[in-house]
């Protein structure tokens, strides 16, 4: 396990305050024909892809201001393949937040478990600018380059939670793969360092009265975090849509399909990455 994953703390060390301004880092014209050229290739993952995003941040200043649906962005060379496909493949996620979005007024209230740097999140901000966004990480790294975008977008409907969500309330430790900052293995630790709490009191202290939208993508915990909340949380908070990772082509999280059964929720899509969930009434 220790040849696959690195310490929270290790991490920490890396976290990086930014004070130039959104727009420092804008592609110059060489890196835009990169990236041009990547979001035309076929080849948008693995070797191609990193091998690509080096090359385009070495013929800069070691990082990168993008748009993406109106919210703003700055992205280091830092073995985030999230951010890479923002950079290569800036609608991978599209059809995902077209499904949240669908039927959603300016004032619609939405929750993204497992935020990363906001590719959800910010959008849905930027969207429901009168309603509010409540987005959770337990990586301490994501949580603080999400707040610089958050920041350079200008969002003030934004709260960030720095926390393991599961299905108990107390401590966790952190591994993060070595490969990939964004992706990290949460372990319930009395002494962790990382805040593990419930969905429900999450929710109540960021005093959403409603939720329209819900993306969830914990690493494993999705069971854990979402069958309770459906099961015995409050009806008002019943999200009407849910986009769900599924941990393989065509499955979902058994615990997870079960209760959106027993719940009122219903498949009614699936993009590369995730499964689509619409609650009727």
């Amino acid at each position: 396990m220790a040849k696959v994953w690195r310490s929270l703390t290790e991490t920490e060390k890396a976290l990086v305050s930014d004070f130039q301004p959104y727009g420092r880092y804008r592609p110059n014209r060489v890196q835009r024909m990169l990236i041009t050229l990547g979001r035309h290739s076929f080849m948008k993952r693995g070797v191609f892809r990193g091998t690509l995003t080096k090359l385009i941040f070495g013929l800069g200043s070691g990082a990168l201001d993008i748009a993406f649906r109106g919210a703003r962005y700055r992205i280091r060379l830092q073995n985030n393949l999230i951010e890479y496909g923002l950079l290569l493949v800036p609608d991978y996620n599209a059809e995902d937040i077209d499904f949240l979005l669908d039927g959603a007024g300016e004032g619609a209230n939405f929750v993204d478990l497992g935020s990363n740097i906001g590719l959800y999140a910010l959008p849905l901000a930027v969207a429901c600018r009168t309603g509010r966004v409540v987005a959770v990480d337990a990586n301490a790294k994501m949580v603080e380059e999400l707040l610089w975008n958050a920041e350079a977008t200008g969002l003030a409907n934004l709260t960030v939670v720095h926390a393991a969500v599961s299905d108990t309330e107390g401590r966790a430790d952190l591994l993060i793969r070595k490969d990939d900052l964004a992706i990290v293995s949460v372990e319930e630790s009395a002494a962790g360092p990382v805040p593990m709490r419930k969905l429900e009191a999450v929710l109540a202290e960021a005093g959403l009265d409603a939720i329209y939208g819900l993306k969830i993508d914990i690493e494993g915990h999705e069971d854990r975090a979402l069958v309770p909340f459906l099961d015995e949380g409050p009806t008002h908070l019943m999200p009407r849509r849910i986009v769900i990772e599924h941990p393989e082509a065509d499955t979902d999280y058994p615990g997870c399909a079960a209760a959106f059964a027993r719940n009122g929720y219903r498949l009614v899509g699936r993009s590369n990455n995730n499964s689509f969930y619409l609650r009727d009434g």
